[in-house]
């Protein structure tokens, strides 16, 4: 996407599909968030044999996609006086779109995802609520802004359980039971959305941003690749121990696969961003295809 293409002089929906694909980007996205629901249900089918309708499914998805949103605005508004230095080539910086525009969007977002919370169950909204509420304590960083904005890693440990409260989210729509098997997923893919989260600020020296903090410049290249393996360790050693106890093995084998690769590749301490970026994208939604292929 060039950003250059989209002015202040365009309509107002293109200007806003412009944000979307440079920042929310919408297939990326919806492929993420389906595989994510999509793990979920499949996993509570397996275990308590509580299915759950495709009209629901979709629903509850779109309800964790608008989530997602609705934090990317959030985030545009704490970052915006880093950002405005460092991306000057963004349609935000650019002023193609505003704050207040995007304030004003994030508030359908939300409303959008009270009525289809709604359309589900009272339940749902209960627990989707729960999700509001912690999005809304990351907004104001927890009343610790000033000292989780000194300490990258504990900013990032904050800020995951919202991971956790979609997978509870997700479980309300069912109807079913609570399982042991369900809680250890919810651990796996926060595991796995923190691993995603690290890879994305991972760079060589010559690759850093000035005034854009990452792993890599505040614990050093090697300390965060660390990082990075330790976390995708942990999250394929609890996929396998997830895959023993429904009974496949090779789910199993394959979880392990996924943290030996990642120790290979990252060892070295040479890949470029864009290559520890993809490699943590690509095993999380390896994660969920891996959940959701448990019961074949």
């Amino acid at each position: 996407m060039d950003p250059h293409k989209y002015t202040t002089s365009d309509p107002l929906l293109k200007r806003l599909w412009g944000y979307l694909l440079e920042r929310f980007p919408p297939v990326a996205y919806t492929v993420l968030v389906a595989l994510f629901g999509g793990s979920a249900f499949a996993l509570i089918d397996i275990t308590s044999g509580e299915g759950v309708s495709l009209s629901v499914a979709v629903r509850a998805s779109l309800v964790v996609l608008l989530v997602f949103f609705h934090l990317r605005v959030m985030d545009e508004h704490k970052d915006q006086e880093g950002d405005r230095i460092a991306y000057p080539d963004r349609l935000l910086t650019r002023g193609v779109v505003t704050l207040p525009l995007l304030a004003k969007t994030a508030f359908v977002a939300v409303v959008a995802e009270a009525l289809i919370a709604a359309s589900i169950s009272m339940y749902a909204v209960g627990f989707w609520a729960a999700a509001l509420g912690f999005t809304l304590l990351m907004r104001v960083e927890f009343g610790v802004g000033d000292w989780l904005n000194k300490h990258l890693v504990w900013y990032a440990v904050s800020h995951n359980p919202i991971v956790a409260w979609l997978a509870v989210f997700l479980w309300s729509v069912t109807g079913s039971p609570w399982t042991a098997e369900y809680g250890q997923y919810v651990l796996v893919v926060s595991l796995g959305s923190l691993a995603f989260e690290v890879g994305r600020k991972v760079r060589l020296p010559e690759e850093e941003i000035a005034g854009v903090e990452s792993y890599s410049s505040v614990l050093g290249r090697e300390r965060a690749d660390w990082l990075l393996i330790a976390t995708r360790w942990l999250t394929s050693i609890l996929l396998a121990a997830l895959a023993m106890q429904v009974g496949n093995v090779w789910v199993a084998g394959l979880a392990i696969l996924l943290g030996i690769a990642a120790h290979v590749l990252l060892a070295k301490h040479t890949l470029r961003a864009k290559a520890v970026e993809g490699l943590a994208t690509a095993m999380l939604l390896i994660d969920f295809v891996l959940i959701w292929g448990l019961g074949w």
